[in-house]
């Protein structure tokens, strides 16, 4: 039954999905202001790696090793995005 409830749901969230022009709306809206999103987004991409590192620092105090991998994870963020991200 439960499965039954489940694509019953699915269906009318599609119906209901189908109705509305939201989503043809956010797509023409993104593709207006695309250098704007693209700048946003490399920003995200050059300094995510900092705030991972912050994150790092402050879960060194509570566990070691997790603390070392985010650690790494920044690090290996900051190696990949210095060769593909250029703030214009």
């Amino acid at each position: 039954m439960a499965r039954k409830k489940g694509t019953r749901v699915k269906k009318e969230v599609k119906k209901i999905l189908d109705k509305t022009t939201v989503d043809e709306k956010i797509v023409t809206h993104v593709d207006e202001n695309k250098s704007l999103y693209n700048k946003i987004l490399c920003c995200i991409k050059c300094y995510g790696g900092y705030l991972i590192a912050v994150g790092a620092g402050y879960v060194f105090d509570i566990n070691f090793w997790v603390g070392l991998g985010l650690l790494t994870i920044s690090a290996g963020w900051a190696y990949w995005t210095t060769n593909t991200c250029k703030i214009k």
